[in-house]
């Protein structure tokens, strides 16, 4: 049985995530003027329709503001603060890192163990960390139309034995190549581990503990409302679709049907911010500090075990956020930024690829991050 002391500190244990759930969420800062031109720009110009701005500390949303419309087709509908947005390749952190990180504090996960002895279809001799830092060797991405063509179905398990087989780019730990499948392989380990979906796992482990009310995978029906739809894909031959509580990525949406490590999670400003928050306020847990740390090995992949590091990243990052930095982004428009020397969080969400898919966020969000860090550094120093 592990100690009181243990549970305090890991991850998602309940007494450590019952002060992070009640913390404030209120706006400490009325206005920021600075942020509303470059998110109003970015709306004007069509680069975005919307989008929500939120900075946290420790303690409180220190900032919480929406900008143009969470739907401007076939209808057009105002932002709010509460919008649900497409997370995906912020899943990787907020949810699939997360839950692996849970997992290795229960002592049910190992990160130098191989996946082959979760995961038997894999053979090769790369572990957990390996997928977390991108650096096991396998490709980035699969050709979802040629995949479904070559099995004749569209299944999780189609989808696995695909990655199973699929030429490798690198032996593990030589080369780092940002790859989808190795956050797909982390959700079979998660599920053939507690053997159950990555979507009850995450739910059970991070978002109730974190008081997250309003994240998960495969969204209900009554939260549509609050769902900001992504982009309007033509299907030949039929009625067109426009993807609205569906996760936009389609590995995560055709193959693994909304349950996936690499995509998937919809949530809100609001939620992403008691994640932050947790993450800040825990910072010095070994757990943590492994997490958002990159592995001396492997530092040369800019890679914590789940996150991206400041180093490597300063397209998006700006150039103020302090060295410890780490960070994520998502190809739906959505960004995550944890300084925790400075003890702050920025989470920019917006639904770039609605109605069509273009644009490049990256100045938008280097804008964002260098305006919040210098007004906390005049209102801090």
């Amino acid at each position: 049985m592990k100690s009181v002391f243990t549970y305090l500190l890991l991850l998602l244990s309940v007494v450590a995530n019952t002060a992070c759930a009640h913390a404030k969420v209120h706006e400490a800062v009325s206005c920021m003027p600075e942020i509303d031109s470059l998110m109003l720009a970015a709306v004007d110009s069509g680069l975005i329709p919307g989008g929500v701005v939120c900075v946290a500390d420790c303690d409180t949303v220190l900032y919480l503001k929406a900008y143009g419309n969470r739907q401007v087709f076939p209808d057009t509908l105002p932002m709010t603060k509460g919008t649900l947005f497409d997370l995906a390749s912020l899943s990787k952190p907020t949810s699939t890192a997360m839950t692996v990180f849970s997992l290795v504090a229960d002592c049910k996960l190992s990160l130098d163990e191989y996946v082959s002895k979760y995961v038997p279809q894999i053979k090769d001799s790369f572990n957990i960390t390996h997928l977390l830092t991108h650096t096991s060797g396998l490709p980035p991405y699969l050709n979802v139309k040629r995949l479904v063509e070559h099995y004749g179905e569209a299944t999780p398990e189609a989808l696995l034995d695909s990655i199973s087989k699929c030429p490798r780019i690198a032996r593990p730990g030589e080369k780092v190549r940002y790859s989808c499948l190795n956050f797909i392989l982390l959700q079979h380990v998660i599920q053939n581990i507690e053997g159950k979906s990555l979507a009850e796992v995450a739910r059970e482990r991070v978002f109730m503990p974190l008081g997250m009310k309003h994240t998960a995978y495969l969204p209900d029906s009554a939260w549509l409302p609050m769902v900001a739809p992504t982009e309007y894909i033509p299907v030949p031959d039929a009625d067109s679709v426009l993807l609205h509580g569906v996760v936009h990525d389609p590995l995560a949406r055709v193959l693994n049907h909304g349950n996936s490590g690499n995509a998937g999670v919809f949530s809100c400003a609001e939620d992403l911010a008691r994640l932050g928050q947790f993450l800040l306020k825990n910072k010095k847990n070994p757990y943590i500090a492994q997490m958002t740390s990159m592995p001396d090995s492997l530092a040369f992949s800019g890679r914590t075990l789940g996150w991206g590091h400041n180093d490597s990243l300063t397209s998006y990052t700006g150039n103020l956020f302090g060295p410890q930095t780490y960070c994520h982004t998502g190809y739906t428009g959505t960004s995550m930024i944890v300084d925790p020397e400075a003890e702050l969080c920025l989470i920019i969400l917006t639904n770039r690829v609605h109605p069509k898919d273009k644009g490049n966020l990256n100045p938008l969000r280097g804008a964002v991050a260098d305006a919040v860090y210098q007004r906390w550094e005049n209102e801090n120093h």
